[in-house]
């Protein structure tokens, strides 16, 4: 009775949190086409000027995501309390990994850009026109 009452608990909790990691995603996609499409019917400057915005965009979509795969983790290792067999923890060992990974490229990405914004390569005044 306490072990099922425990595992309808944690599988909740696992539903609830990998929601809050859908609703993440989501708020993400839904703000960065919401400020492109508002960019590009503004436009009015260099083109520079676009890339640099647009960047901008893709660094806040970059940590809304990052944030995701982060809270998705969460919710498999509190999926994994209900069912610790090898085979599912084979099973998230394999999903953070891939998690981690996607991580790691996605945050090294989202550096490198603002790196290039920070270095003036995305600036106004680099040469290009419209």
């Amino acid at each position: 009775m306490l072990e099922d009452l425990t595992v309808r608990i944690v599988t909740t909790l696992f539903y609830l949190i990998s929601l809050l990691g859908v609703a993440v995603v989501v708020w993400g996609v839904a703000e960065a086409v919401i400020r492109f499409l508002t960019l590009l019917a503004g436009h009015r400057g260099a083109h520079a000027k676009l890339v640099r915005k647009t960047a901008r965009i893709r660094e806040r979509l970059g940590a809304h995501l990052l944030l995701a795969l982060d809270i998705f983790i969460g919710a498999d290792i509190i999926k994994s309390v209900i069912s610790p067999a090898w085979e599912h923890i084979a099973m998230l060992g394999a999903v953070v990994l891939i998690r981690v990974v996607l991580s790691y490229f996605l945050e090294r990405e989202m550096e490198r850009t603002h790196q290039s914004a920070q270095s003036g390569r995305l600036s106004d005044h680099n040469g290009e026109g419209e």
